[in-house]
């Protein structure tokens, strides 16, 4: 039986506003991405992405700019974000992203998709490569049973998942390298809290 499309949209909306609410107390996170940077006065370079959140990251780069450069990334997987730089090293700078709430809103899903992905074993949806929060993901239960599942939101403290079998509420679960605790049961799945990383341990 299909869901009422009322119904669906209110889910949506929780998981979204659970979504804002762990990007507001995002710090950077480390992602190391290629990327090339232009600056008006020194042209072109590589670079490459050490840590970043949605208002700024570090990176590595032959020839830093000095502070207070403006500055325009291409980051892979982030896409094209104008800055400017706010500490420069022998080999390293800080920026500041110059983006309005709807980019960082946008930069916020892909960084944190981006972070995942590794962590969780997610299979990207080749369907849609590009569009954050989509993909499968292995998980684990207590009993040894393996289930698969499409990703419906994903973030720093958690995620979400639509499939027809459901652990219970409080059960432990294993996502990739990740473990943690079964928090909700949704309409077409189930959401899981993961634990600090210093307490990651295997589920099993």
């Amino acid at each position: 039986m299909s869901e009422e499309p009322g119904r669906l949209d209110k889910r949506k909306i929780r998981i979204a506003a659970r979504g804002a609410e762990d990007r507001r107390r995002w710090r950077r996170v480390p992602l190391s991405l290629p990327g090339r940077m232009f600056e008006p006065a020194g042209g072109e370079q590589r670079c490459k992405l050490i840590d970043v959140s949605p208002g700024g990251a570090k990176l590595l780069a032959k020839t830093p700019p000095v502070a207070g450069t403006r500055v325009v990334l291409m980051l892979e997987g982030l896409g094209r974000i104008e800055g400017e730089v706010r500490r420069s090293g022998g080999n390293w700078i800080t920026v500041s992203f110059n983006a309005p709430q709807r980019k960082r809103d946008k930069l916020a899903d892909a960084i944190t998709w981006k972070y995942n992905m590794a962590r969780l074993g997610l299979e990207e949806d080749r369907i849609a490569p590009r569009r954050p929060g989509r993909g499968r993901a292995a998980i684990r239960l207590r009993d040894g049973v393996v289930i698969k599942a499409d990703v419906i939101d994903v973030s720093i403290t958690g995620a979400a998942f639509a499939c027809l079998e459901r652990p219970r509420v409080g059960e432990r679960v294993q996502v990739g390298e990740m473990t943690g605790t079964v928090a909700r049961i949704l309409e077409n799945g189930f959401a899981v809290h993961f634990d600090p990383p210093e307490t990651n341990q295997s589920a099993a």
